[in-house]
């Protein structure tokens, strides 16, 4: 079955209405755009003179195809990435709930199976991950066939640029978390569909891999680009990188106890340098309960670690505070 086929049937089929409720790819009305294009079907058929196809190297863009497809594309990609981490933020809202939200969790599961509701849902998530991903990596590639061209290629790295690739959130690495704590907390319940993510933390690199259907494999570096080691605490930028929550304090001339939200708005990440990144971090609760449970001695000695220094920077803080007061 192609792709396209299978992609329609995917959002056809019942989901208890998910995907009527998310944006995706258009994927059909895409593959229509590009056979539509005037240009690009004279270019094919060789009904173009010379000059004419003098104005349309083999490696230049087609205003149509660009204006209509691209346009269409970026929206969709956008789209999605909002429904996506919007819903993953909800969902492991649920999990990792403290205090009098989860004593209320609780009660209710006394009425109603949340846990099989949010591992269905955390399930629709990483099917509606895969379906859409692909979907625009094949549209791209159709394009760039269509085209002779790199401009699919472009656009992807132009998706990267401004955080829409969904491939590249920081919540598809926080729902694998969920989806392996999940599995662990309550015995392998959700084994029923085979769990697309794996994580390796004993190799040189600690990876979370995630395999997607047509055989690619994605992998996530879990280690901090600052201390070089397995990550605690993690905090992921809007860039995307991870970094321990005290390196990453420490590189916003930060301490630990104001958090990253208290980092200059000029504050740059440590890696790709993207100015206000730490703006819209994201605290990895979900990776940081896996680590907790598969790097315990690890984990203990980086708590103990991050507190010492709290409290020595706390410490630092309120001395210069008193002094500054009573003018010294």
């Amino acid at each position: 079955m192609k792709f396209g086929e299978t992609f329609m049937e995917y959002l056809h089929r019942d989901q208890e209405g998910f995907v009527d409720k998310c944006s995706h790819v258009e994927y059909k009305r895409l593959k229509k755009v590009l056979k539509s294009c005037r240009t690009c079907r004279a270019l094919k058929e060789g009904k173009m003179n010379d000059s004419m196809s003098d104005q349309f190297c083999q490696f230049e863009s087609c205003p149509v195809c660009d204006q209509m497809f691209f346009s269409e594309l970026m929206k969709e990609a956008s789209d999605i990435a909002g429904c996506f981490s919007s819903r993953v933020r909800h969902l492991l809202h649920l999990h990792v709930a403290s205090g009098m939200q989860r004593y209320l969790l609780r009660l209710r599961q006394c009425f109603a199976n949340d846990q099989q509701a949010m591992v269905q849902e955390g399930q629709m998530l990483i099917e509606y991950v895969m379906m859409n991903a692909i979907a625009i990596r094949k549209i791209l590639k159709k394009y760039d066939k269509v085209h002779s061209s790199v401009n699919g290629r472009n656009f992807k790295s132009k998706m990267q640029a401004e955080h829409i690739e969904i491939l590249q959130s920081p919540w598809l690495i926080e729902l694998g978390a969920f989806y392996m704590n999940f599995n662990e907390s309550y015995g392998g319940g959700s084994d029923e569909i085979s769990s697309p993510f794996s994580c390796d933390l004993s190799a040189t690199e600690p990876v979370l891999t995630l395999k997607l259907p047509d055989s690619v494999k994605l992998e996530y570096n879990l280690t901090c680009a600052i201390c070089l080691d397995l990550v605690f605490n993690p905090y992921a930028l809007s860039c995307g990188h991870l970094f321990c929550k005290s390196c990453a304090c420490s590189a916003a001339s930060v301490m630990i106890f104001q958090g990253l939200k208290a980092a200059r708005p000029e504050k740059k990440c440590p890696v790709c340098r993207e100015v206000g990144a730490y703006a819209n971090a994201v605290h990895m609760l979900e990776l940081d309960l896996l680590l907790k449970k598969r790097c315990k001695e690890h984990w203990k000695e980086k708590l103990a670690a991050e507190r010492a220094e709290a409290v020595k920077q706390s410490k630092e803080y309120w001395d210069l505070q008193t002094k500054f007061a009573i003018g010294f």
